[in-house]
């Protein structure tokens, strides 16, 4: 979250937005692959009524094959808050599965820290 802001960009510009800032991002995409960051936004995206991140097509067609180009992402007010201040409930965030358990599953409490590290708050 902390790579987004309320300008729209393409998973592709966060990256290199990322690259520019530290490598944060990248140095976990290395490990997760790079397809990871549209999949997640995705998630964002489609948490909620509420959704902390907003979605709208990108520059490519959805089905030309350029995920990293075919929608852009930017936060609402909330993912501004969220990014902020951070999660007031674990719901807040949609779950990611994460070798074989969830993250930010409220019926399995695991949360994963900026460090990468998983931890049950």
């Amino acid at each position: 979250m902390t790579a987004l802001s309320s300008e729209w960009q393409t998973p592709l510009a966060v990256i290199s937005r990322d690259l520019r800032a530290g490598m944060d991002l990248w140095q976990m995409l290395s490990c997760t692959g790079d397809l990871f960051l549209p999949r997640r936004l995705e998630h964002w995206a489609d948490h909620d009524g509420s959704a902390a991140v907003e979605r709208a097509p990108g520059p490519k067609p959805h089905d030309a094959g350029y995920p990293m180009l075919s929608e852009v992402y930017r936060l609402t007010e909330r993912g501004m808050r969220l990014r902020d201040k951070g999660l007031a409930r674990l719901t807040d965030a949609p779950s990611l599965p994460i070798a074989g358990t969830e993250a930010y599953s409220a019926s399995a409490p695991w949360v994963l820290l900026e460090d990468a590290r998983l931890a049950r708050p």
